[in-house]
């Protein structure tokens, strides 16, 4: 009987190594690596950043940056100056860019603008704009790369003094025609300009 009860066991401890060894021998299901994460966090020359260094923005404002090295002296004064005057550069330059769009939206709406005049006060209204806005530019925030030490300076002026430069450079460069004067003047009154410096983002 003992014997019966032994020759048991033992018969299931050989299959139950033989089922096992059978499993082991079985084709491991492959893993699925997964896609690693896009990163798009701003980085400046590898370093994280704050995000408006990639993609300056501030309500109400129009925003660059600007970027100075670190000059030899170590002066973070002089630093600051650089990019400070490196930030208005861009500023200046993307005001002049919405003028000019400006101009040739409102040149096709109201059929103004067919001889050099307007062209040329085009290019005054622009000029004039960006001197008296930028005087009331400022910087906002500031950051210095660890790695690199450049100071990056979030540069803003602000949508109310565009509009109002606006109007006013718009006025000096048109009074000397006086028709197309009479035209910016209605085409004020019925809020054509207005909505023009809406779709031009100032």
């Amino acid at each position: 009987m003992k014997k019966i009860i032994t020759n048991s066991i033992l018969a299931v401890a050989v299959a139950g190594t033989i089922f096992t060894g059978c499993g082991s021998n079985a084709p491991a299901t492959p893993k699925v690596k997964k896609a690693p994460e896009a990163d798009f966090r701003c980085r400046q020359d590898g370093v994280l950043a704050p995000k408006w260094t990639c993609n300056p923005y501030a309500e109400g404002s129009i925003a660059a940056v600007g970027i100075a090295k670190m000059n030899a002296g170590n002066d973070k004064s002089m630093q600051r100056s650089e990019a400070m005057a490196d930030g208005r550069d861009a500023l200046a330059s993307q005001i002049s860019t919405k003028v000019s769009n400006l101009f040739k939206s409102y040149k096709g709406t109201t059929g103004a603008g067919k001889n050099s005049t307007f062209d040329k006060a085009t290019s005054k209204v622009s000029k004039q704009l960006a001197n008296q806005t930028l005087n009331g530019s400022r910087a906002i925030d500031a950051w210095t790369n660890p790695s690199t030490k450049e100071l990056y300076l979030l540069v803003v002026v602000g949508n109310d003094n565009i509009k109002n430069g606006m109007n006013n450079a718009i006025k000096t460069s048109f009074k000397n025609d006086n028709a197309m004067y009479q035209k910016f003047l209605a085409a004020k009154a019925n809020g054509e300009l207005d909505k023009e410096l809406e779709k031009a983002g100032m």
